[in-house]
């Protein structure tokens, strides 16, 4: 199309806006470019409100449900199941991702001092590369162990007797130390930090840029992480319905019907997980994909369109990425509204000064274990024992 009879001009570009263009900003943005820019500009301009009130507001609740549950989680009858550690520590992974990721990515991106002062920081801004990336692995690798202590509790129930709280930190503090490391790659090697959600320029760096490295980071914070939930999952739900089976054909078994209860909140928080993170994956990986392609140098054939398809997954992967938020927040409604954590409800009330059913504390505190991922109960000696023994627990 010719430039002369576009209907836009170039101040429709906000980086263009008040500048004296040159025959590069011509080359790079023609009349096509901002033809589309300006249709998709009522959606760039929505997903921007959500990555900053939005993103302000999941952080602001996300900080405080995450603090409760990590209360409610260490009280002193719930940190006694080695399960509940791992609940806890997700709870803080979650919080500080919260804050060193999003709430400082919402801050650079609104507040143009505030990432100067990172800018001009080259030792602040590989620590904040870092913990961020330490905290986004190790929220999502806590879900991993999560889910194979339960697999472990379910596959071998007998040897699963002697998990202790002591050993479920220990493999907290090793999957922490191992992440960290992995982490610590950041302090030498840039990639992705240039293409920000929150529309922040990147820190101005002398560290070696590998730009192939995200596809490390993408699989170890997405795909590999998703394909090893989703894989153990399956396992668990062929276990758990199997165990259905033998109970309902009076063989024995080894799983409770508390045992299954205790699965379902983990199949919860891990399925959100998936549901969450999926979209946003799909979009990243396809959008790295199409950047790798062949670049086509501005005025060159073909330009256009390459670009047109770029801005859309840029701002597609932006939108899911809002979305992908939620997870870090969601949990402590997942607690609450899961009909497998009663002692969680029972002790979060107490905690907030709420009356109580008293029949619903003696009983929690005469079988001494947790609902939201309760302790295996011991094999009754007939059917109708093992029934009575699970209603009470519930």
């Amino acid at each position: 199309m010719n430039e002369t009879s576009c209907i836009y001009g170039f101040d429709v570009v906000e980086e263009l806006k008040g500048k004296n263009v040159t025959t590069s900003d011509e080359l790079a943005w023609p009349c096509e470019l901002r033809i589309f820019w300006v249709h998709i500009l009522p959606f760039v301009n929505l997903v921007r409100g959500l990555l900053s009130y939005g993103t302000s507001i999941i952080v602001g609740v996300g900080i405080l449900l995450n603090t409760v549950s990590f209360v409610v989680l260490t009280r002193r009858n719930m940190r006694k199941i080695p399960s509940n550690l791992y609940l806890a520590a997700l709870s803080i992974y979650d919080t500080l991702t919260l804050t060193m990721n999003f709430m400082v990515g919402v801050l650079r991106g609104q507040n143009e001092s505030i990432n100067k002062s990172f800018q001009s920081n080259e030792g602040l801004c590989r620590f904040h590369g870092v913990i961020v990336e330490m905290f986004n692995l190790l929220s999502v690798w806590v879900i991993v162990a999560f889910s194979c202590e339960r697999l472990f509790m379910i596959k071998f129930p007998l040897k699963a007797r002697s998990a202790s709280p002591r050993k479920a930190l220990a493999v907290v503090i090793l999957v922490s130390g191992i992440l960290f490391t992995i982490a610590l790659n950041k302090v030498a090697v840039s990639g992705f930090e240039d293409d920000s959600v929150f529309g922040y320029k990147a820190c101005k760096t002398r560290r070696e840029i590998v730009k192939e490295i995200i596809y490390f980071y993408v699989a170890l914070n997405t795909w590999i992480p998703t394909l090893l939930i989703v894989v153990i999952n399956t396992i668990i739900i062929c276990e758990v319905k199997k165990h259905k089976s033998m109970r309902q054909s009076l063989t024995n078994s080894y799983m409770s019907r508390t045992d299954e209860k205790a699965t379902k909140i983990l199949l919860l928080v891990s399925t959100t997980y998936v549901l969450l993170v999926l979209p946003l994956g799909i979009v990243q990986t396809t959008e790295l994909i199409w950047n790798s392609t062949k670049p086509f140098i501005p005025g060159e054939k073909g330009y256009e369109g390459f670009m047109l398809t770029k801005i859309k997954l840029k701002w597609t992967r932006a939108f899911f990425f809002f979305f992908y938020q939620f997870h870090y927040a969601i949990n402590f409604f997942l607690y609450v509204a899961s009909s497998s954590a009663h002692r969680f409800r029972q002790t979060l009330k107490k905690l907030l000064g709420i009356k109580t059913n008293p029949e619903d504390l003696m009983t929690n505190q005469a079988s001494g274990r947790n609902v939201i991922v309760p302790a295996r109960s011991a094999p009754a000696t007939s059917d109708t024992q093992g029934n009575d023994s699970n209603q009470s627990q519930l």
